[in-house]
């Protein structure tokens, strides 16, 4: 499944950060996710949160420092390991 993160009013982590708590939120308000994206999604957020260097991300790739119209999307590969595109061009997180 591949997020697309918006990042014209605030950097990547921020994006994350409140996607995260917004489905934290939604899974809480709702109960079960029947599907399992909402859970899913979850896990996503928490391990990029837990395991990205938000600040060499930043330093490293100026789109992702925010006032950006860059397409940025978070997703996972085939080996469970997590990936950054920008504008469809795979980066090193």
């Amino acid at each position: 499944m591949n997020h697309k993160l918006l990042l014209t009013q605030h950097c990547i982590e921020t994006e994350i950060k409140k996607r995260y708590n917004k489905d934290i939120f939604d899974y809480i308000k709702s109960g079960a996710d029947p599907a399992g994206d909402l859970e899913e999604r979850i896990e996503i957020f928490q391990e990029a949160l837990e395991t990205f260097d938000f600040g060499l991300l930043r330093n490293k790739y100026p789109d992702l420092r925010g006032n950006s119209d860059a397409a940025v999307t978070l997703y996972r590969d085939d080996s469970d390991r997590l990936h950054i595109t920008i504008d469809e061009k795979d980066i090193e997180p």
